[in-house]
């Protein structure tokens, strides 16, 4: 086998055990009642894992382009709802045996976005009425952005070799210290994956990424991280103007005469896109990258 084949089967593993990970840690925390999702393939989403399913229908799940919730999703590279899949006039329903066979009757679909393209879908639902449901979904969306973010790392393009000065790398650690600082690394990514609360997750993050530094021999004080590439489409920029003014969702869809859940929907997208943790963040981020004035 070629390093080339060695490299995709190693990716494609890793991209699993992500998807995995983010699956269980959801189901766990009582996200949904069946939580689900894999990679794009060819322009359709193989699911890569079930948490919650009660007949194995889903596991070998295939979903084209436009069929289906996560089709349409992965049509348009953005969450959607339906709030009763058995007659969702909205929807294709191709995959209504799976679907409703788990007895599924609210089902969301969120995909995971690199630069703003679907590179995989995300789905919760629940065996309970969208009222009962709708807490969790805040959650949902959060841990996909935050899946997102872990894909993109795991697709960044390696530098080419060249000499690098002794001075900017850590270079007195032995294969030993290396060792026990992978294992921590590990542990530390499964405790940030079942964290809630936003701020202790942030802090868990960044000492993850001080940890991926200094076992990549990259020394995040001498190499800061570039600004991320932006790209935005001319109603996200449009929206998004409006919330660096201060303005609210209903303000915002009055202004653009679009319905506030629509403009939900473009900063949810926004906020994946930019892997921000708020909206105020996704300014932030969208200025520094040029994508706003």
């Amino acid at each position: 086998m070629n390093v080339k084949a060695k490299e995709s089967r190693a990716l494609k593993a890793e991209t699993r055990r992500l998807f995995v990970e983010a699956i269980d840690s959801l189901h766990r925390n009582g996200t949904g009642d069946v939580i689900f999702g894999g990679m794009v393939e060819d322009d359709k989403v193989s699911v890569e894992a079930v948490a919650g399913g009660g007949q194995d229908r889903l596991t070998s799940l295939i979903v084209s382009t436009g069929r289906g919730l996560g089709g349409r999703a992965l049509t348009e590279g953005t969450p959607q709802l339906t709030k009763d899949y058995g007659i969702d006039p909205y929807i294709t329903h191709h995959y209504d045996e799976e679907i409703l066979g788990e007895g599924i009757q609210v089902l969301i679909a969120v995909p995971t976005l690199r630069g703003g393209e679907v590179t995989g879908m995300m789905y919760c639902g629940h065996r309970k009425n969208y009222n009962a449901a709708a807490p969790q979904t805040g959650d949902l969306v959060k841990r996909v952005r935050q899946l997102s973010v872990d894909l993109g790392r795991l697709r960044q393009p390696r530098p080419p070799e060249e000499p690098v000065e002794t001075e900017r790398l850590y270079s007195d650690l032995e294969s030993s210290s290396r060792e026990a600082l992978r294992r921590t690394y590990a542990e530390l990514r499964s405790i940030r994956s079942g964290v809630d609360e936003n701020e202790m997750r942030q802090r868990l993050t960044d000492v993850e990424n001080r940890l991926a530094d200094i076992l990549s021999g990259h020394n995040s004080d001498l190499f800061p991280n570039p600004t991320p590439t932006v790209s935005l489409s001319p109603r996200e920029t449009d929206i998004l103007s409006h919330v660096a003014l201060g303005w609210s969702n209903a303000r915002t869809a009055e202004a653009l005469g679009l319905r506030e859940s629509t403009v939900k929907s473009y900063l949810n997208t926004v906020m994946i896109k930019l892997s921000a943790g708020t909206r105020h963040e996704a300014v932030s981020i969208a200025r520094s990258a040029g994508a706003l004035p």
